[in-house]
């Protein structure tokens, strides 16, 4: 069975003080139901992929599923830190091939301005493996720049082409 992305969307990028984290997830999933020139009722769920501990709101799925119209239909969250959304692509397709859903919507949502910098770097210090990562005291960001040090030996990236995803992250941010 093939399955693909039939509607793609996004809200505005950047320090969001002006909107909740379930204001984000509507921008993103009008934008979405827009781009695929379909409404609310011809989804069947929604798979939400977020790091909860971010943001002050428990409950993230439901809260959002309220909020953008899709209560009472299934929703579930997922958490894998920065491939939550990815593993939520992935939950959505078992769900589409499995026959349980024809239609599910993903969406990845996540507002990291409701808590301290003192929580949140506590937070980050904790999202590797704890004992045997996080007391090196490296965060993903310190991981992310490993892997590319090693992308870079391994295949000939250049820095050049790695700020050329930087430029285009900020164009949409």
């Amino acid at each position: 069975m093939r399955i693909g992305a039939i509607g793609i969307g996004h809200g505005k990028f950047g320090r969001r003080n002006d909107a909740t984290v379930q204001e984000l997830g509507y921008e993103a999933f009008q934008a979405a139901l827009d781009d695929a020139g379909i409404g609310r009722g011809d989804v069947d769920a929604v798979v939400v992929g977020s790091v909860p501990e971010y943001h002050k709101q428990r409950s993230l799925p439901g809260v959002v599923a309220e909020y953008i119209g899709m209560n009472p239909k299934p929703v579930w969250l997922t958490e894998a830190a920065c491939a939550s959304s990815s593993a939520a692509l992935a939950t959505a397709a078992a769900q589409i091939k499995a026959g349980e859903h024809d239609v599910v919507a993903v969406l990845g949502v996540q507002k990291m301005l409701e808590l301290s910098t003192p929580e949140l770097l506590a937070l980050m210090g904790r999202v590797g493996e704890v004992q045997w990562e996080s007391i090196f005291g490296t965060t993903f960001p310190g991981y992310y720049a490993m892997f590319a040090r090693r992308h870079m030996h391994e295949y000939g990236t250049t820095e050049e082409q790695l700020a050329a995803v930087a430029v285009k992250n900020h164009k949409n941010g």
